[in-house]
Order: structure tokens, then C-alpha cells, then sequence
């Protein structure tokens, strides 16, 4: 027995010094800091982060960050300005009939032949509003169905630092008057 536990125990220290503990932030969910890793808080979301990005988990995992800052990375921002502004990817995704104007950036529309489903290159780090629009009397805005902008009404204000998604419900009025 002494030998086989000799040997756990030196497969243990050979692990050990070859595997590095470091989690990635919003990888794990905690109560307290002490369920983290070093250099990392438990943010109000209840995940393990950096400080620089602790209790933004949601909005980072909607916007398809799946490693986020560490704690000795400065979030990402813009240069100057154009041309040398570092850009991220916006997703406008529309369901129903509607449209998203992006500030700066265009209109997303479900009339357009991509059927609502567009792409834009913005600035990351920069303020950037979307406007939900109804392109049809019959249909109107119902919500946002991203984490970005949710509870938000049509007019939505955020600051994407990575590639970001958002999302638009338009729905069908039923008040008519019958004829």
C-alpha cells in the first residue's frame, strides 16, 4: 500500500506542475470571492471575473466573448478615430417585420433581401444607439430578445468592446376595427 500511495502521490506533484489553475472570467459561478480564482471577484451576476469586467458576464457571453479581459488587460478601446479605430462585429438579427437602425452604421431591415439578418463593423468602446422600428402599420416593436438591450425600450444605448448581437422582436397587432 505504501508504495501505491507513493506512487498517487508523485503523479499528483507531476500534474500539478504542469497544470495551471487560471479560469477564465464568467466561467464559473460564485457566492462569494473566495470561490474564485487569484486576481478574480464574484460579480453581482454571481460569476467569477476580473474586476475590470465582474458583474458584465450576461452582456460579455451575449456578445460572444468567450474569453473575456483578464484582470491585467485593460479592456479594449478605440483609437483616435478612423481609420485607425479597432472595430467589433455588430449582429442585428430581426424577427417579424421591422427594422434596426444601427447610429453611424445603416438600417437592418426584414423588408432587405438578408430578411433582417445583417452585420456591421463599429467602433468598440465607443456609445453606440439601435432603434427599433416598425416598417408596417400592422407590426410593432415588442422587445429586445438579446441580453444586449433587454428591458430596454425601442431605443437602446451600449458600448460593445467585443463582437456584439442584438435582437429585435416585432409582433403583429390584432386591434382592428371590424368592419
Amino acid at each position: 500500500m505504501g508504495v501505491l500511495a507513493g506512487a498517487a502521490a508523485a503523479a499528483s506533484i507531476a500534474l500539478a506542475a504542469c497544470y495551471s489553475p487560471a479560469l477564465r472570467d464568467c466561467t464559473v459561478s460564485c457566492g462569494s470571492a473566495t470561490d474564485c480564482a487569484t486576481g478574480q471577484v464574484c460579480g453581482s451576476d454571481g460569476m467569477c471575473a476580473s474586476s475590470a469586467v465582474a458583474g458584465r458576464c450576461a452582456t460579455l457571453v451575449d456578445a460572444g466573448i468567450h474569453d473575456a479581459p483578464r484582470g491585467d488587460a485593460a479592456p479594449p478601446t478605440p483609437d483616435a478615430g478612423p481609420p485607425d479605430a479597432r472595430t467589433v462585429r455588430l449582429t442585428v438579427q430581426i424577427m417579424g417585420k421591422g427594422s434596426v437602425a444601427v447610429d453611424g452604421a445603416g438600417t437592418c431591415s426584414s423588408l432587405d433581401p438578408d430578411k433582417g439578418n445583417c452585420a456591421y463593423d463599429v467602433v468598440a468602446g465607443a456609445p453606440l444607439a439601435v432603434q427599433a422600428m416598425s416598417v408596417d402599420g400592422d407590426d410593432a416593436f415588442a422587445m429586445w430578445t438579446s441580453i444586449v438591450c433587454a428591458g430596454q425600450a425601442a431605443h437602446c444605448v451600449f458600448t460593445p468592446v467585443a463582437a456584439t448581437a442584438v435582437s429585435a422582436r416585432f409582433v403583429h397587432s390584432t386591434m382592428h376595427d371590424p368592419l
